[in-house]
């Protein structure tokens, strides 16, 4: 039997827009709770949008060479990947679940770049400045935003400290490695 799907609003801090376009508010934790617990909570909402929203953009068979992306100042620590499974049957052991804290130190950036499949950005700490398409957004501590995946993008910290994020995303299965995909530019 299958079960409706369950929309849920977030909550949106009105004070917060970027670029007009109103981000997601996430309450402060209290004080000594259990960070783990917040990141797991966070990291089931950010599956549940990211296979609600974009089976379609996830759907390349196998892994092409994803060259080089350019990149300094910048890592990422794997905190989560799972194979889908659960109600959704038509996705099990298709995708996976991937969730990486990553930090950009000053100055650290990302090069122009895709992804292998569509996910969610939360920032928890610093200012991320984020190009899109020539449009420059600045993400802030509670700022989530979405990638669809398809679209070339690059991220820098031109900010006095580190940015911290959390990356959401959904995988083919057997996808390995980062999922930042190099351009290629088109031949006239």
């Amino acid at each position: 039997m299958r079960r409706a799907p369950v929309q849920a609003e977030l909550p949106i801090d009105r004070g917060r827009q970027r670029a007009g376009r109103p981000t997601g508010s996430w309450p402060q934790p209290k004080a000594g709770v259990d960070m783990k617990i917040h990141a797991y909570q966070l990291a089931t909402i950010g599956a549940a949008v990211c296979i609600a929203t974009s089976v379609s953009s996830c759907t390349e068979p196998a892994q092409p060479n994803t060259g080089t992306v350019e990149r300094s100042g910048m890592r990422a620590d794997l905190k989560v990947e799972q194979i889908v499974t659960g109600n959704l049957e038509e996705l099990n052991g298709k995708y996976k679940l991937r969730v990486a804290a990553v930090t950009y130190d000053l100055g650290g950036f990302i090069g122009n770049h895709h992804h292998a499949g569509p996910g969610l950005r939360c920032v928890t700490a610093g200012t991320l400045t984020y190009v899109q398409e020539s449009e420059t957004s600045n993400y802030g501590p509670g700022d989530c935003f979405y990638e669809s995946g398809n679209v070339d993008h690059h991220a820098r910290n031109n900010g006095d400290e580190p940015v911290q994020l959390l990356n959401f995303q959904i995988l083919p299965s057997d996808w390995q490695g980062s999922s930042a995909i190099t351009v290629t530019a088109v031949a006239d």
